[in-house]
């Protein structure tokens, strides 16, 4: 896992280097939530971190926790360069690990034995470039390792670059990102590729508290790197659609805090894929999980 996190962060060095050098024409305005003092001092660390909780964990359509996480993030931010640390905690019983099993497991020792609750199911690490091109275009880059504490026997690290851009001056905001996987799928000598198109709108309401209320929706598509190793199945196609509606809060000046709702879908041929919970599969259910998830949650933010 260390090699390969060291192997991921230098990939991570590379393609932001490489941003730097291909997009060095300097902006006329500063990236999205920055402000006026941080224009000034463009090379100034600001720090921000989220706690959510969430009453499922669902990732690209994927419901992988089919109950509540916790959901801490840490990012620091240098210019136009981000370092962000996110991970995912079950509070209840589950997922299981290598060697921690849920208690309808038949093969569960006897005693307290609650899976992953209580622990760290994902965390995972992003190394990001963003660059403004005047008012109406932002560009983004980097790379993101995944790795799964409890469940490497399973869930192997993994690694990823991304590229995109958002036309923020068009109306709902439309991006494009791609992301490709370098790790585990190349050596497994199939490319995950996984192609994301975005929108976005901002309802002003004019609130001394809620400002707006803000529309994400997303559609995607995936190949056939991808399928073998997230479900084990050579499938390819369009994969998920998710619609978020959020509800940010202004506290102080520091804190924020914000509300939100959410349907995601797998779709096509990924529909009959969608991870089974655990606890139906113990109680002889063990049919592909419902391919559609409704779910939301609650973030507490401080930026300083």
């Amino acid at each position: 896992m260390f090699s390969k996190a060291r192997r991921s962060l230098a990939i991570a060095v590379l393609v932001c280097s490489a941003s730097a050098m291909g997009w060095a024409q300097e902006a006329t305005t500063a990236p999205a939530g920055q402000s006026s003092e941080e224009q000034k001092a463009p090379l100034g660390l600001s720090f921000r971190g989220d706690t959510a909780v969430v009453s499922k964990y669902v990732w690209r359509g994927q419901r992988l926790t089919n109950d509540w996480s916790l959901q801490p993030a840490m990012t620091v931010v240098g210019g136009n360069f981000s370092i962000n640390v996110w991970g995912t905690l079950d509070m209840t019983a589950v997922n299981e690990g290598n060697a921690l099993f849920l208690r309808q497991n038949p093969a569960a020792a006897a005693g307290d034995n609650a899976g992953l609750r209580g622990k760290f199911s994902e965390i995972d690490y992003t190394f990001s470039y963003t660059q403004p091109v005047g008012q109406k275009v932002l560009l983004t880059s980097g790379a993101i390792t995944y790795t799964f504490p409890e469940r490497g026997a399973t869930l192997r690290t993994t690694s990823e670059l991304f590229a995109g851009v958002t036309l923020s001056s068009v109306p709902l905001a439309p991006s494009v990102t791609l992301y490709v996987d370098v790790d585990e799928t190349v050596e497994a000598g199939d490319t995950g590729l996984y192609l994301k198109l975005g929108a976005a709108h901002s309802f002003p309401l004019h609130h001394r508290v809620f400002s707006s209320l803000d529309f994400t929706g997303s559609i995607s598509c995936a190949d056939a790197g991808f399928g073998n190793y997230y479900y084990g199945a050579d499938q390819a196609g369009v994969h998920d659609f998710n619609l978020t509606l959020t509800l940010p809060m202004r506290i102080t000046e520091r804190w924020s805090a914000s509300a939100y709702l959410a349907y995601s879908a797998l779709l096509g041929d990924f529909r009959d894929l969608q991870y089974p919970d655990l606890r139906d599969v113990y109680s002889s259910r063990p049919g592909p999980g419902n391919a559609d998830t409704v779910w939301g949650g609650a973030s507490l933010t401080l930026a300083f």
